[in-house]
């Protein structure tokens, strides 16, 4: 009974697959089968892949701005952390020696 639920869902899969790659298929044939001069449909080609490739920039610009500001506050935190880590150890070694810097007796 596992088999055939495995066997059904990479079929779905499958199927999924080839339903995408038809329907560019078939969108790419259109283009090229359009009553269009051959100028017009390069030109509307040229200017789909700009604008894909302009918005692939400004989506990788957000994303690595998005990082860079993460990052800085990650930074911040874990500077802070130190600073409070550094602050409990002077307090601790400053208790465990005298005021000339020698430890207790």
């Amino acid at each position: 009974m596992t088999r055939w639920n495995d066997e059904e869902s990479t079929g779905s899969g499958m199927f999924l697959l080839g339903a995408v790659a038809g329907a560019l298929l078939g969108a790419g044939v259109a283009l090229l089968m359009a009553p269009k001069a051959g100028a017009d449909t390069r030109k509307d080609l040229s200017d789909g892949y700009s604008s894909v490739r302009d918005a692939a920039a400004r989506r990788y610009r957000e994303m690595a701005d998005r990082a860079s500001a993460k990052f800085d506050e990650a930074s911040a935190k874990f500077e802070q952390k130190v600073d409070q880590y550094k602050g409990r150890n002077s307090s601790t070694v400053g208790d465990a020696t005298s005021p000339t810097g020698m430890p207790h007796a």
